[in-house]
């Protein structure tokens, strides 16, 4: 059996989290085993799943703490495990770092996966980018667009974000109880799976929710994720008098069955890579409504339509009403499995590596 070390942020449920954790459930774990040094603990994650699973963690200290502590505990893990096959998921190059020091631990196979396609300090990245060119042996990104953006010119490998199609599918038992259950009955429900960031443009959804209001006042509108945007958020929202409208629920492990109780999900991101959580979105039947920073790569089904950020949230909220006026149906599975969305066909990969 190979044990394969991830480097990341947080193993929480985000698009990073789950994309690695669709991953370890479907693998054959007799094979392959995953463990993962972790930069920061948060009160939700996926932490007792990973052990349950025989995974192991290791939490070193942040960069912004102590970039030489960081440095030295990734070198460490790495040597100590005698990983030979480390990841570092990332959206900036500044991971070079974290490379250097597996290198330096003995680990003969280091590989970055680019699951953005931006980041909020393009000046580090820059200096970064050809250092990281040097240690990786082996480029991922999440799509095309994402790979140009971490590498360059660079040759890279296109990993899609696969899914579970089984475990997204929609299913109108689970999508009453969820509805039951979160106080959503009778209601008309936008919904919007992500981190609380800026990229994310939840102001922008709160002003959309403003004029669906008006509307339909019936309507709610759910934010699944946390993050540095939630006290900002919180004072939009009470400035718009939406308090009661707006549902910040926090980060969940129950997206699936969240994704069933919803009827369109809203994602006006002002960039991504290749966003997990619309795919899944689209197999539990949505509509969905996207930025066009949105690439073709993960419009799947017919259900996912484009506005440009530039048109008024009052266009958004005639658009949401439009879409939300059709009959629910489940997709059509095999456009999933034809664009390499099934998780069954993605795993092989990992497995060949072992």
């Amino acid at each position: 059996m190979t044990r394969m070390l991830h480097i990341v942020g947080s193993m929480s449920p985000s698009g990073i989290g789950n994309f690695i954790m669709n991953v370890y459930r479907n693998i054959d774990r007799s094979k392959v085993q995953f463990d993962f040094i972790v930069h920061e603990h948060r009160d939700v994650s996926f932490d007792e799943e990973i052990q349950a699973l025989g995974g192991r963690l290791f939490y070193v200290a942040r960069k912004s703490v102590s970039p030489a502590r960081n440095f030295r505990e990734i070198y460490q893990v790495v040597k100590r495990g005698r990983y030979q096959i480390v990841f570092r998921h990332t959206d900036i190059s500044t991971v070079a770092l974290d490379l250097l020091a597996a290198w330096l631990g003995g680990a003969k196979v280091r590989i970055a996966h680019s699951h953005s396609t931006s980041t909020s300090n393009v000046r580090m990245h820059k200096l970064f980018q050809p250092m990281l060119n040097l240690l990786c042996t082996r480029r991922f990104a999440c799509s095309k667009e994402a790979g140009v953006w971490l590498y360059g010119d660079r040759p890279c490998e296109v990993i899609i974000n696969a899914i579970n199609l089984k475990e997204f599918s929609y299913n109108e038992v689970i999508r009453k109880r969820m509805r039951k259950q979160e106080g959503l009955e009778n209601r008309l429900v936008i919904g919007h799976i992500g981190n609380l960031l800026p990229v994310k443009n939840h102001l922008f959804m709160l002003e959309v929710m403003a004029e669906v209001v008006k509307r339909c006042p019936d309507a709610r509108m759910v934010f699944v994720g946390d993050g540095v945007m939630r006290e900002e958020i919180e004072k939009k929202r009470t400035v718009l008098g939406l308090k009661e409208y707006v549902i910040l629920a926090g980060v969940r492990t129950d997206t699936a069955a969240l994704l069933q109780a919803m009827d369109l999900f809203l994602f006006p991101s002002k960039y991504e890579g290749l966003p997990i959580a619309l795919v899944e979105a689209q197999c539990s039947g949505l509509p969905c409504l996207v930025s066009e920073a949105i690439g073709q790569e993960t419009m799947v089904t017919p259900s996912v339509h484009k506005l440009p950020l530039s048109a008024p949230p009052s266009d958004w909220a005639d658009e949401i009403v439009r879409l939300t006026g059709e009959k629910r149906t489940a997709p059509d599975y095999s456009l999933f499995t034809e664009k390499g969305f099934d998780i069954r066909q993605m795993v092989k990969g990992y497995e060949e590596m072992a």
